[in-house]
């Protein structure tokens, strides 16, 4: 792999360390839980991405999104968190 390219993704693993705190684990609504098992592939994510994804899913409900529009975005999200496990 390219020198500069390398370098380039350690960064950016590097900033999403510090740009993505934690999401400790939390009961979550039920619309939560269901929306996330409306997700596909979410259980080969590893487990703080699972927590991050269903943070995402709450405040995507909580603003009044409608559901078929957070499951598009969360699918999104799994495909992008897929590609930085």
């Amino acid at each position: 792999m390219d020198p500069l390219l390398q370098y380039a993704i350690n960064r950016i693993m590097e900033l999403e360390i510090l740009l993505m705190p934690d999401i400790p684990e939390t009961v979550w609504p039920a619309e939560v839980e269901l929306i996330y098992s409306q997700t596909d592939r979410t259980e080969y994510l590893p487990v703080h991405h699972q927590h991050r994804l269903k943070h995402h899913i709450n405040r995507m409900w909580l603003e009044g999104i409608p559901v078929p529009s957070i499951v598009i975005a969360a699918s999104s999200l799994v495909n992008a968190m897929e590609k930085s496990a």
